[in-house]
């Protein structure tokens, strides 16, 4: 099967990548990119439960129509009606609406930083102008949209010179937070923490000129590989060696003790055999030649046992 390859060109060096075997070692180290995506997502959650203080959002909406002819509503007036909406959307954040509604609500901020609590937009293709207030606490948020939509509505009227701002629907109060978003934060989290994973694994891989295969011979040298020798672990035959030892002598020690049971046993009866040249009066009688020959046979044996029974406690 013909496998796809891209090329790298960096001077007059070419890097071949290949897009199954980069598959590949992905996968094979999934896990890894499966455990820093859970990091990411645990430490991503973690920070907008306890590190980030939630918002709320408040949102009220107010309808303004330019009106030429007092009588009747034409054409021209909506059309001129959503050019304007641009200009509405500066009124309603201009200082003298802000400062309003600051003195009103006694809010100790500044004009900008009261200015990015408060957002306005216009749907496209129509004349509703949609204010938005933020804050941490829900009944401020609401009484900011309110506070804006009145003072916006006077200062509108005054001067674009239209009639009285129609009031589409006053500011709610916000049960749910707006922000942070913690699940789609987390799932973001945990995407970015699996993203991270592959490039440091993809990375490693590329950078990684070391041969690990006969293939890699013949792909990066140039050269046939005639054949190829095992390496084997020194540890692990140390191990096995030394399990072979260990059984060897523990067979050897039984030997040993058996033959030495044996050879104790010979002594006995050479011992009672030597015993039984003694007469009643209780001197020895003197041995003949086969009993002295048997008497020194003895006195080896026992040597023997003795050193036998020194070895095998040395083993042991």
């Amino acid at each position: 099967m013909e496998q796809d390859r891209r090329a790298v060109n960096d001077g007059e060096d070419v890097l071949e990548i290949d897009i199954l075997e980069l598959a590949g070692v992905v996968l094979s180290k999934i896990w890894i990119v499966i455990v820093s995506a859970l990091v990411f997502a645990a430490a991503t959650y973690l920070v907008c439960f306890f590190l980030i203080t939630p918002k709320y959002e408040s949102t009220t909406k107010i309808y303004v129509i330019n009106r030429q002819n007092s009588e009747s509503l034409t054409y021209s007036d909506l059309q001129s009606g959503t050019q304007l909406t641009k200009d509405y959307q500066e009124l309603v954040t201009s200082r003298p609406v802000l400062e309003e509604v600051k003195a009103e609500l006694s809010i100790d901020i500044d004009n900008d930083d009261f200015k990015k609590k408060i957002t306005v937009s216009v749907p496209t293709d129509t004349r509703i102008v949609s204010i938005t207030a933020e804050d941490t606490d829900p009944y401020m948020a609401r009484a900011m949209a309110d506070g804006i939509r009145k003072s916006a509505s006077e200062h509108i009227a005054n001067v674009m010179n239209t009639e009285a701002v129609n009031v589409v629907e006053e500011a709610n109060l916000p049960t749910e937070i707006s922000s942070p978003k913690t699940i789609r934060n987390t799932l973001i989290g945990g995407v970015l923490g699996g993203a991270v994973a592959v490039m440091i694994i993809i990375i490693v891989f590329i950078m990684d000129d070391t041969i690990k295969n006969p293939d890699d011979v013949e792909k990066y040298l140039g050269l046939s590989v005639l054949g190829s020798i095992p390496v084997l672990d020194e540890e692990l035959v140390r191990n096995k060696s030394a399990s072979k030892k260990k059984k060897k002598v523990s067979s050897h020690s039984h030997v040993v003790m058996t033959e030495t049971l044996s050879d104790a046993s010979k002594i006995e009866k050479e011992v009672k055999a030597i015993s039984a040249a003694v007469d009643n009066t209780g001197e020895i009688v003197e041995p003949q030649a086969p009993q002295a020959v048997e008497l020194r046979e003895a006195d080896s044996i026992l040597g023997e046992t003795h050193d036998s029974f020194e070895n095998n406690r040395r083993v042991r």
